[in-house]
């Protein structure tokens, strides 16, 4: 009778935690840039926990100069579901330098999350120099993406908490024979 009681109460704590929202930041991508000028940063959520809620992204450790904006907008993430946000990225006249930023979400329900990348505001003759030998570069050597549209979204299964009722069930049936 213990054993059931105590599978009771674990299933009760997985289905409550399921229940709850969670969210965390899987890509921000590192970005190089000019001062002055403005880069678009796709930065990708998913919403690992068991109920959809709105989320917004939260930006920590910009320096003074940076902006960032398309941010204030609050949008739905579905349960297992991705969203990605398509943040604007300013730099005003600022020196080149390496920063670390972290961007984070907010969301009701979710504890906070955060994950870092970079940004590289580069030097300015640095950069006409280098992009130079880049277009050389990638005029020899034209790739191709074999990634489809369907193969970017991926849905984690909801097969673990389906896994883990059927193992209590079976549970119960065998203590129930005996």
């Amino acid at each position: 009778m213990r054993k059931l009681a105590l599978i009771v109460v674990i299933y009760a704590a997985l289905s409550a935690a399921a229940a709850t929202p969670y969210f965390k930041v899987i890509d921000a991508p590192d970005v190089s840039m000019r001062p002055n000028t403005t880069v678009t940063l796709p930065i990708t959520v998913q919403n690992i926990g068991g109920d959809g809620a709105y989320a917004r992204l939260v930006f920590r450790g910009l320096p003074p100069g940076m902006t960032v904006s398309n941010v204030t907008r609050a949008r739905w993430v579905y349960p297992g579901g991705r969203m990605t946000f398509n943040v604007n990225l300013s730099a005003g006249d600022i020196p080149p330098a390496n920063h670390t930023l972290e961007v984070g979400i907010a969301a009701k329900g979710s504890p906070p999350n955060y994950r870092r990348f970079h940004v590289i505001v580069e030097n300015v003759s640095e950069v006409e120099g280098i992009a130079v030998e880049e277009i050389a570069h990638a005029e020899e050597h034209v790739e191709t993406s074999n990634v489809s549209e369907s193969a970017e979204r991926q849905v984690p299964a909801a097969g673990v908490l389906w896994s883990l009722i059927a193992i209590v069930t079976a549970r119960i049936r065998r203590y129930r024979r005996l």
